[in-house]
């Protein structure tokens, strides 16, 4: 791996795109890789990273082709040399798999790494571990993202901080991870983020008031030393490249200033 300094200049990129090499977005009805390109110019964006999925343990054991992979990317890279594109992955962390997960993709030529939790309980499956009582679902997550930021392998962006609000049964008021109710945890998190010199993501898929991670959160870690969150779409199909930018972008500028 040779990833991208913490400083890299990624406004205007979309940092966060799957495409028919992520299992879910190839279901979902990803574009060509080119059509993705197409659509990044369309939307007036500077440019894009690619971040196919790899979850160790989960989706039948299935492993992009890696050759294939960097052949295509490197190839859209080359036909369209206005765009600033890189090449990434969007990594699944799970203690179980981590050992494993670093063994395959310490050697991959990848420029960009965002490293996610997506499956985080230990007594059910992630989906469905709302059973347990939205505190102890949400403990359970902060844990395994705290954990995240040990992860054997190198990676530039901890993902979507706050997932399991997607999918959380419960009412505006009350699915909420804030802060306070959560603050030893994302505390750690913070801590640990800043030392390694680690960006979030501010991911859209959501829109609206629903991006994560929220404001709470991102005045804490600013006031820690964090720097301004990259923009994802976590797009799985081209016509959510570049989601809710716009607003996601004053949302940000009212915690971190101006974007320069």
């Amino acid at each position: 791996m040779k990833l991208l300094p913490q400083n890299a200049d990624l406004f205007g990129i979309d940092c966060h795109i799957h495409s028919r090499f992520s299992p879910d977005a190839a279901h979902a009805g990803a574009d060509e890789p080119q059509r993705i390109a197409d659509v990044v110019r369309s939307r007036g964006l500077r440019g894009f990273i690619v971040t196919d999925h790899i979850d160790v343990g989960h989706w039948n054991g299935y492993l992009p082709d890696f050759e294939l992979y960097f052949k295509t990317w490197e190839r859209v890279r080359r036909d369209n040399p206005d765009l600033t594109v890189y090449i990434g992955m969007e990594i699944g962390f799970e203690r179980k798999h981590a050992e494993e997960t670093a063994r395959i993709v310490q050697d991959l030529p990848l420029e960009y790494v965002i490293n996610s939790v997506h499956y985080y309980s230990p007594h059910t499956d992630s989906h469905n571990c709302f059973e347990l009582g939205r505190d102890a679902a949400y403990t359970e997550y902060l844990k395994a993202v705290s954990a995240s930021l040990d992860a054997p392998y190198g990676f530039c962006t901890v993902g979507h901080l706050g997932f399991p609000e997607r999918y959380a049964p419960y009412p505006a008021g009350e699915r909420e991870m804030t802060y306070e109710l959560f603050k030893p945890l994302f505390d750690e998190i913070i801590e640990k983020a800043v030392a390694k010199g680690i960006r979030f993501e501010e991911n859209t898929n959501s829109g609206g008031e629903f991006r994560l991670p929220r404001a709470d959160f991102l005045r804490a870690y600013k006031a820690a030393g964090g720097v301004r969150p990259v923009l994802g779409s976590d797009a799985h199909f081209s016509a959510s490249i570049g989601q809710h930018f716009a607003e996601a972008e004053k949302f940000l500028d009212g915690i971190f200033g101006k974007n320069k």
